[in-house]
């Protein structure tokens, strides 16, 4: 019995980092380069490093109560112990929506690319088929999940390096002059979009009882992620409008409005590397955020916040095989029912909302549990958590300012379902 309610240390330090990166780095870096450059122009990388540098200070927050509750849950777990049941109850729910939105998002728009490349491959097919095929891998344990991540991501990154490292010798001053193409204060519009794009480091905290290393060495992993991203992010966009003329790109409607310089830079075959690994970053991000949910699920189970199915583990794998099937089936559901990619517009905000509770709640920590045993400790206290506060409000009203009406509805009567299921059938119960 004491092996079925306990999970495998299967990951180590590298497949941990990779499910961390894979979940932050899907496609978006191949697909809205066009709407920074738009915004910012060429010194779009300097938003890029002003907002590397603020999630830091949210990942910093995460990584201290990381260390001194490295439990499956996360968020929820850390905003329950600094704010009350209520605000655990709040921050978890949200953090299901986040994570349970991504699957369907994520086959849909992998069906959608796939189908561009082979027209004969039924775009619903493929999102689904997929759905179930990282379901059986999740299934089989965290182990084997986390091996698939490996090999994943390394495909992401080496079709992005590829790019990059061609593109250089093509570089030309003139294609990023004016740098400032939409003036200073174009850097300061696209950094709450640029914070967007570093969202998952919070999968670690729901990996963290899985993990076969020092919670110490764990956490640092964190800050790395995100510096390893931001430099990814801003090879790629400074590659990209110095391959070509920056406004081209930022004009472009297509899809993939990189290609202009990947085709320069690799010629004909180039398209064909950067779509594989958009579609490897789709499905990496797609895997991290069905174990970072299956993991969340089963932590507010066992706490009697959602059913007890959740929180059971699978006997011969011990992992959480009723979250990650309901999970996975939301792919499969969004594969054919396009109008479930409403949830995946959700997911930016609904993670924001968790961000600035779990920041809070460590402000509340450092007061109330001063001797709280912190294996790793945020140094420049209160500095950094204040300005983790002042970095995610923007970045929150601006990922619900992008919320389409539907969305917005979608969001908010999640909420206020969330709310009534609480007062009604969890409140003053344990």
């Amino acid at each position: 019995m004491e092996k079925e309610n306990k999970l495998v240390k299967g990951l180590t330090l590298v497949t941990l980092f990779t499910l961390i990166t894979g979940a932050m780095v899907g496609m978006a870096w191949a697909v809205l380069t066009n709407v920074l450059l738009d915004r910012g122009g060429p010194a779009v990388v300097i938003s890029i490093a002003i907002a590397a540098v603020l999630s830091l200070f949210v990942g910093l927050c995460f990584a201290e109560l990381c260390s001194a509750m490295p439990y499956a849950g996360g968020a929820y777990i850390y905003v329950k112990r600094g704010l009350g049941k209520f605000w655990g109850f709040i921050a978890g729910w949200l953090l299901v929506l986040a994570y349970a939105a991504m699957m369907p998002g994520e086959c849909i728009i992998l069906g959608k690319l796939i189908n561009g490349i082979n027209p004969s491959l039924s775009p619903s097919i493929v999102g689904a088929s997929l759905a179930l095929l990282f379901t059986l891998i999740n299934l089989v344990g965290i182990r084997f999940s986390g091996l698939v991540q490996f090999f994943m991501t390394l495909a992401l990154f080496a079709g992005v390096l590829i790019f990059v490292i061609a593109g250089v010798p093509h570089l030309e001053l003139a294609n990023v002059q004016p740098f400032f193409g939409r003036g200073v204060g174009g850097i300061f519009i696209v950094i709450p979009i640029g914070m967007l794009a570093f969202m998952g480091y919070d999968v670690l905290p729901q990996a963290a009882e899985e993990t076969n290393a020092p919670i110490r060495k764990m956490v640092f992993l964190i800050p790395g992620s995100i510096v390893f991203v931001a430099v990814i992010y801003a090879l790629v966009v400074w590659v990209s409008a110095g391959v070509v003329p920056w406004e081209s790109i930022a004009k472009s409607t297509e899809h993939i409005p990189i290609l202009p310089s990947v085709v320069k830079a690799l010629g004909s075959k180039g398209p064909a590397i950067i779509i594989v690994a958009g579609i490897c970053g789709l499905i990496t991000t797609m895997n991290a955020f069905m174990v970072g949910g299956s993991r969340l699920l089963m932590a507010m189970a066992k706490d009697n916040e959602l059913p007890k199915a959740f929180g059971r583990l699978n006997k011969r794998f011990s992992v959480p095989h009723v979250g990650i099937l309901c999970i996975g089936l939301l792919g499969v559901a969004g594969s054919f029912i396009r109008e479930l990619i409403v949830l995946f517009d959700t997911a930016a905000a609904s993670i924001l909302v968790s961000y600035l509770l779990t920041v809070i709640s460590l402000i509340v920590l450092r007061r109330r549990e001063p001797d709280m045993e912190r294996p790793y400790a945020v140094r420049a206290y209160p500095f950094v958590p204040v300005i983790a506060i002042i970095a995610v409000i923007p970045t929150l009203l601006v990922a619900i300012a992008l919320l389409k009406p539907w969305a917005l509805s979608v969001y908010a009567a999640w909420i206020i379902a969330g709310c009534v299921y609480y007062y009604i059938f969890r409140k003053g119960r344990e």
